[in-house]
């Protein structure tokens, strides 16, 4: 992946963006730690009433997200998750978006193995002093030649690093 154009990010708000990424590794402790005793406890990273989400099994309007969430999370809970290529811009003092790639593999409520990659932008707004997500969209690389979507977007199941980029640096 290319680096980052630094036009991008403002350094008069290099604050926020430094907010935005404490908002992902306390999600990342979240997913990776607490998830699966605890599934509630990540409604906190979301406006619940505002969020709409483009998710891998289909989208989901305002209003809806909460019970999407209920459903959902307890049923990837026993997974890990890692972001690559995490990129962070604050638009303002109160929005910012993101993108990366971001690897989650575990095993389903039911059992079953699971384990892909895929494309992530989110788009964050700071309500009442947190960050919280009101928007994500998810999607693999498609082959045009099958019409078959890439479950590891191009990367297979190597290792996942945390690379991040924030505020141009």
């Amino acid at each position: 992946m290319a680096p980052p154009r630094d036009e991008y990010h403002d350094p008069a708000l290099a604050n926020e963006e430094q907010e935005i990424l404490e908002h992902y590794k306390a999600f990342s402790k979240f997913c990776n730690v607490e998830c699966l005793t605890n599934p509630e406890k990540g409604k906190e990273f979301y406006d619940l009433d505002e969020c709409m989400y483009f998710d891998l099994m289909g989208p989901v309007g305002r209003g809806g997200f909460e019970k999407h969430y209920d459903v959902i999370t307890p049923y990837l809970a026993d997974a890990t998750s890692t972001f690559e290529n995490l990129e962070i811009v604050a638009v303002s003092k109160t929005f910012g978006y993101s993108t990366m790639i971001q690897r989650l593999y575990g095993k389903t409520a039911e059992g079953d193995a699971f384990d892909f990659r895929f494309r992530l932008t989110s788009l964050l707004r700071k309500t009442e002093g947190k960050w919280k997500y009101i928007h994500e969209h998810f999607s693999f690389p498609i082959d045009m030649k099958t019409q078959k979507g890439d479950l590891t977007s191009g990367k297979g199941t190597e290792g996942a690093e945390l690379d991040v980029k924030v505020g141009g640096t």
